[in-house]
């Protein structure tokens, strides 16, 4: 098995790439089918998943999978930056899934909840309509869009906050956040 994991630098890929070197995560171990598989992690220096030649290129190599990581998790700079937002939440999925198409290779699309309005309590299903406020939002959900409707083979993950070793972490955010209150 052969996998390629986008935006490596990243805190996601950073943590895929751990996970799947150690066969385990903090769930449980992962199912044996991916005990040796070939990792390939490149962050945005080495794949720039906006340039669909680049896409192309690295796609025709083989993978049986692959899992973008990459994204402009800026909320705030999202707003100011919308070009950019746009051309890696959104055209960057779609030249991933028009490339795993063409290669029979399944795509895992990392998303968010602010694919949501944010006016509903309680849990989440996949059902649920979508409604982003902001450009973040809109900007993932038009990559969500975009792997729908060019992939037949995809997965779309949403997630509301990364827990991993490296990053900005759940716990520690809100430590930092409740010292300046005293």
């Amino acid at each position: 098995m052969k996998i390629l994991i986008t935006g490596a630098n990243g805190q996601l890929g950073t943590e895929l790439q751990r996970v799947l070197r150690e066969m385990r995560a903090e769930i449980g171990p992962l199912p044996a089918d991916y005990r040796g598989a070939e990792v390939v992690a490149l962050g945005s220096g080495e794949l720039d998943i906006t340039d669909e030649n680049a896409v192309a290129s690295e796609l025709a190599k083989g993978y049986d999978i692959v899992i973008n990581a990459a994204a402009y998790t800026n909320v705030d700079g999202c707003e100011s930056n919308t070009e950019d937002a746009d051309a890696v939440n959104h055209l960057g999925p779609a030249h991933l899934a028009r490339a795993c198409e063409e290669h029979g290779t399944k795509l895992v699309q990392v998303s968010t909840d602010y694919v949501f309005p944010g006016n509903n309590e309680g849990e989440r299903v996949e059902t649920d309509p979508v409604g982003p406020i902001s450009a973040y939002g809109r900007t993932k959900l038009a990559g969500e869009e975009a792997v729908k409707e060019l992939c037949s083979r995809y997965f779309i993950v949403r997630t509301a906050w990364l827990y991993g070793y490296k990053g900005k972490k759940f716990a520690m955010t809100r430590f930092r956040l409740a010292s300046k209150f005293g």
